[in-house]
């Protein structure tokens, strides 16, 4: 018997018969590459619309308190001001000095003492009065002993010191005061600029 080209045969005794050739279906092996594409095709779709959600802004963890105003009166917050005029005299080798002050401030300060620095020394406090130059302490009165006035709003008053000077002429010395005060129920103290050198106070020495 003759068998085809192409197919197997079997052997069984004296039948022959033919070997079933097992073939992948056509349809099975379509159906699955294009399920594999659909699997492919529906992830990169997936991770293409994939995005990083942005993160929440992290709130403050405190708000800033706003500053307080500045007091309305001398800088930094002072009632008292050095102001207007001077004034100064000489006497041998003694000098006097003085300066006006005011209150800048709405309420009244009593004024309690003027204390004097002196940076570059060359002087010495002999004498010192509430008024202006030429009013010095009786004979006998302790220097700094007349009695501190007290200002109203806007008022003024004078301060005067007198100094045995030290050095042949006080020009080049700076002068400068501290002045102690109470207001409302408060002490407090301001430093004065006073002089920053004596170079417009004449003194017969210098010439």
């Amino acid at each position: 018997m003759t068998v085809p080209d192409g197919d197997d045969v079997l052997e069984l005794g004296r039948e022959r018969r033919r070997a079933p050739r097992w073939r992948r279906p056509a349809a099975a092996t379509v159906l699955g590459v294009a399920g594999l594409l659909a699997g492919l095709a529906i992830g990169y779709a997936a991770g293409a619309r994939h995005t990083a959600k942005p993160a929440a802004p992290t709130p403050p963890s405190h708000t800033a308190t706003p500053a307080a105003p500045a007091e309305p009166f001398a800088a930094g917050g002072f009632p008292l001001s050095q102001s207007g005029p001077e004034c100064s005299g000489q006497n041998g080798h003694k000098l006097q000095v003085g300066l006006q002050i005011t209150n800048l401030s709405a309420g009244s300060v009593r004024l309690r003492r003027v204390r004097v620095v002196l940076p570059m020394g060359g002087l010495r406090v002999t004498a010192q009065a509430w008024g202006p130059c030429g009013q010095l302490p009786a004979a006998g009165e302790l220097p700094g002993t007349t009695l501190p006035p007290t200002l109203g709003p806007g008022a003024s008053a004078w301060f005067a010191v007198t100094f045995q000077v030290l050095t042949r002429c006080p020009q080049p010395l700076p002068v400068q005061f501290t002045l102690d005060y109470d207001q409302q129920g408060r002490s407090a103290a301001i430093r004065l600029p006073g002089f920053p050198d004596l170079g417009q106070v004449p003194y017969s020495g210098c010439r």
